[in-house]
């Protein structure tokens, strides 16, 4: 569905006007009219938006809890016989996916005399559990199916989470209809709710599923379905593991590895021979993809599917392999000689085969000093071989966000002054570590409607009229809609006039985007779907006369800001570095609002740290966290005229994080400011592409409508902070202005390729080092950003 993307100023609605809840009236029936006046102000508001996007498709009203094996009906008011039709799926159809690309299968059968179209379950379902590896044990087993709870061929609707039936020919005429209608349909599963499932990346990197309780679920199956472009998903799921806990995780993560050929072997003659000359991994070849989902299962049956994780995605997070051959010696060790040649970082291949350059989390208090006996020899045949001792330091260590360990033992130090030595490299290790930390509030399906929520506690009573409107972005009706309400800090919110939002999965998606894209919607923390659809409970973390205090101060700061740092004959790119520069320059990192975020999984925070997470914290408090950062960038870009939206997703492929797209000369560039306020390595991630970017940045799907994702895809990097500033160059031409900048300024910061190696940087050193005349050197790397200094 594709929809048009919109970013307008609108005057948000004015005293109760989007709220439903049981404020006290005036006099009788005060309660009754004021909710009719709140539906009345709500359906405006819903028409004025529409008005502004082009919908493919009306919807009807949805219909819920369709039984397993019921034939939906439709009447009509002619003889499908006597027309020109040649296919039922000409009047009508029925799809499992919102872009209605794949039909589910259905089956028709015509009543003459009656002129009804039934409309039935199809033939093959999909969502239904495999048997296969299960036994009598698991609830549904029967050693002559195929499948748990098998209903047979044209009895059951299947587990997919809703349906879509469109009709596209008037019932009465069988006029073909302006506009296909669309009726979103639920079946009435054995277990009612389904799991809503969120995954992350555990310390030793492991993809950990997780969902809360579902009532009356018995057991819990993690499968995967295959899904196909030309059929979408069919089949079975393949259960990979079941339990009776809330969380999964996998024994190994062979199951995700998604490559052919890894980045690493990438220019290995052999590989060049097979697939020709090129840089990144080369992906299996198949025509299906694989997702992955959780489906809870009782003595009775089953609920629908989760929510789910392509296995591309989860292979992008997921690290399988350390690249010893980049990050070792040849001899595949990890001696050094001295401190300051401890590695920062080091290489890792993930699941689908991408090379990350992870830091290194340094085990500083179990350092210690050791006596080894060693064999030294010079001849070949070792004849002169002889035992000496050596006086070694051994530093533990673990890869960040893996279960890779490992040692890393100086052969050279002073007894005296090696712990000071070693707490220079604690600090540097805190000074080049990534920042993240952006929460992540979750939309919930509610069983029973909830009576008045927050009605009495602090986001209580109708929303005042703002004194100004403020941008809002969106890439559908419902998404602006949703934004509007939230930036009035509503806490019920209507869906009755988008019956689109029966569409769960699409309401997950506009609500995601409409949180993510208006950082002047302050204080959301989570929503709920309330009883039968029609309303939406949004929580928030700050009462709605202080939000809206806020929302004053960040718009005067923004202009303030704008007016300071741009000026009319600026160019777009020139503003883009302007306004990163300011808030490199005046905000610091609230690192512990991150570590407060962390203790409770990134739902939420304590009250004290709330500012940190909009952007009141970086632009007023100046201190935040990464989402504060990419909301007051979105918020000065667009008052600098560019067209900028947030992009979520993870920092080293576990961390949560948020950063900017910002739209130069009409090409997409990345940009993140919380990590270019990097006091050695400045300016690494500030107009990459996506490619370059993917080796740090992860993206997910939730910062925008699943439709547009592609419309921000950033496909170049000639705007590269380090190529504009002439501070990039081949690695065969670096060592000479590395040596002159080292000269002139004591240190050098330049960048070459982004896959630098480990050998490739020592090598580049020692060159320098030559060049320079000095037999040590202190530095590092990072993204092909390399780092010298005649410092100690």
């Amino acid at each position: 569905m594709k929809r048009k993307y919109h970013r307008a100023g609108i005057a948000l609605l004015g005293a109760g006007a989007l709220i439903l809840t049981a404020c006290q009236g005036t006099g009788e029936g005060g309660d009754g009219n004021r909710e009719e006046e709140a539906a009345m102000a709500a359906q405006k508001l819903a028409d004025s938006i529409r008005q502004k996007y082009d919908e493919q498709y009306e919807y009807t009203d949805p219909i819920r809890d369709v039984a397993r094996d019921e034939k939906l009906t439709l009447q009509m008011g002619f003889d499908i016989y006597d027309s020109d039709f040649t296919e039922y799926t000409q009047i009508v159809n029925v799809y499992q996916d919102a872009e209605l690309k794949h039909p589910a299968g259905s089956h028709f059968e015509w009543d003459a005399e009656s002129k009804v179209l039934s409309v039935t379950p199809p033939r093959w379902n999909a969502g239904g559990i495999s048997a296969i590896d299960l036994d009598g044990s698991d609830p549904g087993y029967d050693p002559v199916q195929g499948s748990l709870f098998e209903k047979g061929e044209l009895k059951d609707w299947g587990n997919l989470p809703q349906y879509y039936m469109v009709r596209y020919v008037d019932t009465e005429t069988g006029e073909p209809l302006d506009k296909p209608v669309v009726t979103v349909f639920t079946v009435d599963h054995e277990v009612r709710q389904a799991p809503r499932v969120s995954m992350g990346i555990n310390e030793e990197g492991m993809p950990v599923f997780r969902w809360n309780k579902v009532p009356g679920a018995d057991k819990y199956y993690v499968m995967t379905m295959v899904y196909s472009e030309e059929n979408g998903y069919s089949g079975n799921g393949y259960v990979r593991g079941s339990t009776e806990e809330t969380e999964w995780i996998p024994d190994s993560t062979a199951q995700f590895i998604t490559y052919a050929v890894s980045e690493a072997d990438r220019q290995k003659e052999y590989v060049i021979e097979e697939y020709g000359e090129g840089t990144g991994a080369i992906q299996r070849e198949s025509e299906y993809e694989t997702y992955y989902c959780v489906i809870a299962a009782s003595e009775d049956g089953t609920s629908a599917i989760s929510n789910v994780f392509d296995v591309k995605d989860i292979a992008r997070m997921v690290p399988f392999t350390e690249e010893t051959g980049m990050s070792l010696s040849e001899e595949g060790s990890n001696y050094v000689e001295d401190f300051e040649e401890m590695p920062s970082y080091k290489w890792v291949t993930m699941c689908d085969g991408t090379l990350v350059q992870k830091i290194i989390n340094y085990d500083f208090e179990s350092a210690e000093p050791v006596t080894e006996t060693w064999g030294e020899y010079e001849e070949e045949d070792m004849s002169d071989l002889r035992l000496v001792e050596m006086d070694l330091i051994k530093v533990p260590y673990t890869i960040d966000g893996t279960g890779f360990t490992g040692v890393v033992v100086i052969e050279q130090y002073d007894p005296d002054t090696w712990e000071d030595e070693l707490e220079k490299i604690h600090k540097r290790q805190e000074t080049l570590r990534t920042k993240g930390g952006a929460r992540t509030p979750e939309l919930t399906q509610e069983d029973e409607a909830q009576e008045d929520p927050d009605t009495d506690g602090e986001n209580g009573g109708a929303a005042t009229e703002l004194e100004q409107g403020y941008t809002v972005t969106a890439n559908s009706a419902l998404s602006e809609y949703l934004a509007v309400n939230m930036m009035n800090a509503n806490p019920l919110i209507s869906l009755e006039d988008f019956p689109e939002s029966s569409d769960q999965s699409y309401l997950l998606d506009a609500w995601e985007e409409a949180v993510y894209q208006n950082p002047m919607a302050l204080g959301v923390t989570s929503a709920s779907i309330l009883g039968d659809g029609e309303m939406l409970a949004v929580s928030y973390d700050t009462e709605a006369d202080v939000i809206r205090e806020k929302q004053a101060e960040i718009a005067a700061e923004t202009k303030r800001v704008v007016s300071e740092i741009i000026t009319e004959d600026m160019s777009e790119l020139e503003k883009e570095m302007a306004i990163n520069q300011y808030l490199c320059d005046t905000a610091e990192y609230d690192m512990a609002a991150l570590e407060n975020a962390e203790e409770n999984d990134f739902a939420d925070v304590d009250a004290e740290f709330n500012d940190s997470f909009t952007p009141y914290g970086v632009l007023l408090n100046k201190t935040g966290v990464c989402s504060s950062y990419a909301g007051a960038f979105k918020l000065l870009a667009e008052e600098a005229g560019l067209e900028c939206i947030v992009v979520t997703g993870y920092l080293d492929g576990e961390l949560p994080h948020a950063w900017n797209k910002v739209k130069i000369d009409g090409e997409w560039q990345i940009v993140d400011s919380t990590n270019n306020d990097n006091e050695l390595i400045f300016n690494a991630l500030l107009n990459l592409s996506d490619t370059a970017a993917d080796k740090v940045l992860v993206e997910d799907e939730r910062y925008a409508l699943d439709s547009e994702l592609d419309s921000y895809q950033a496909n170049t990097d000639e705007k590269e902070y380090y190529r504009i500033s002439n501070l990039f160059y081949e690695q065969d031409q670096i060592t000479a202005p590395l040596t002159e900048e080292l000269k002139a300024e004591g240190t050098a910061v330049l960048r070459t390729d982004y896959a630098l190696s480990d050998d490739e940087f020592m090598d580049i050193a020692q060159q320098v080092m030559d060049r320079y005349g000095v037999d040590e050197l202190g530095g590092y790397y990072w993204m092909g950003v390399i780092y010298l200094t005649d410092e100690h």
